[in-house]
């Protein structure tokens, strides 16, 4: 046989050609199969530069003409057939359902051209679309940059890459308007002489992201917010009273319908749907909506009328006696004798009064505090 074609059969095409042709990747599957050929110098068997010899050679003898077989084409159908089952060794199933019955590797290549390399116009008008309404919105940064650099890619696929200066400009529109800081800055920067790169721009951004996240960490909380009432019925001392265990004592219940914690100036509503009751609003005090859903919320004159009795029943004769009538867990006194192994107080949470002043705390303790119901409470002094 001769051997005028080359004939590389210790190729293994998988390993240079690293993707399977599909719907979407032919301009990708096309370049690198197009380097393995032309390494191997075999380019010319799908673009047409080397053509097929004759089956067979013709032979005069004693004016006889003696048709016999053509080595040279036996060489040539060798490494076309070789070509042949690379192709169909990179093609998707889908894909190879199409050309399946072609012969010769150049009958493949254009055929594959013919379907692929002419991009639709209807895919290449909704790729567009897709790319110049895609919006950041509630995705990660690193979640929006996957979704439009694979729009992107798809067009390059069918022939129609994106303009680096409009892939930036595309990109950067997406962004909203948090990003306005960084996007001014980038825009101005295609104007000079060396502008950013799609990559540049996006490392940009990138780093904005991280600073803007950085900013979303919850705020500590002032002293002025670590009083904090939410109660889920009103108590009074002449139903029921409540018991102190003292300052560490954890979670303090009465018959309100409202728990406290810890030295009784932080408490914490309980859950009334946990438990099947209906909720009751903090605002007007009435059965079946919560303070959000309240019409009163954003009436700045509107005083709940058991407000109004609670703060008339808070009066204090010599300084010794304790009002319970507030429908409170903690109570406050003016005089730390009235505690039992009163103690310093030295955190910062404060008391608000009536007026909207907030008084400093000097002593925790606890004691007995006698009324109709016999009950207990803990007591702080100012």
């Amino acid at each position: 046989m001769a051997t005028a074609y080359p004939f590389p059969d210790n190729i293994h095409v998988t390993s240079t050609v690293t993707i399977k042709l599909n719907n979407t990747n032919y301009l990708l599957w096309k370049t690198q199969f197009e380097s393995l050929l032309s390494c191997q110098k075999l380019i010319g068997f799908v673009n047409g530069a080397i053509t097929a010899p004759p089956r067979t050679v013709s032979s005069t003898t004693s004016n006889t003409v003696t048709e016999t077989p053509n080595a040279l084409y036996e060489s040539w159908f060798c490494t076309d057939q070789l070509i042949r089952s690379w192709l169909f060794g990179t093609l998707s199933e889908e894909v190879l359902g199409y050309v399946h019955n072609l012969t010769t590797s150049r009958d493949i290549w254009l055929s594959l051209a013919e379907n692929f390399n002419k991009s639709s116009i209807a895919r290449e008008f909704t790729l567009r679309r897709s790319l110049w309404v895609l919006e950041k919105k509630d995705m990660t940064f690193a979640a929006y940059c996957r979704e439009f650099i694979a729009i992107c890619d798809a067009l390059s696929s069918i022939g129609k890459p994106i303009d680096e200066s409009l892939k930036i400009f595309g990109f950067l529109n997406g962004l909203g308007r948090d990003y306005d800081p960084i996007t001014t800055v980038v825009q101005s920067s295609l104007s000079k002489a060396s502008p950013p790169s799609f990559g540049d721009a996006v490392s940009e951004v990138e780093n904005f992201d991280t600073k803007l996240r950085s900013y979303s960490a919850p705020e500590s909380v002032t002293p002025h917010l670590a009083f904090q009432a939410q109660q889920t019925g009103y108590g009074n001392a002449s139903r029921g009273g409540y018991r102190g265990r003292g300052r560490s004592s954890g979670q303090n219940r009465g018959r309100g319908g409202y728990s406290s914690r810890g030295r009784g100036f932080s408490q914490h509503q309980s859950n009334p749907r946990a438990s099947g009751e209906r909720p009751i609003c903090q605002i007007c005090g009435r059965i079946g909506h919560l303070a959000s859903d309240c019409w009163n919320r954003f009436d700045e004159n509107y005083q709940r009328p058991d407000i109004a009795q609670v703060f008339s029943s808070l009066q204090v004769s010599d300084g010794n006696e304790w009002i319970t009538d507030s429908g409170a867990t903690a109570h406050v006194t003016p005089s730390a004798g009235n505690l039992q192994s009163a103690t310093t107080y030295t955190g910062n949470d404060t008391v608000q009064v009536g007026d909207g002043a907030y008084l400093p705390i000097t002593h925790v303790g606890s004691t007995t505090i006698s009324s109709s119901a016999e009950g207990g409470g803990k007591g702080s002094s100012k």
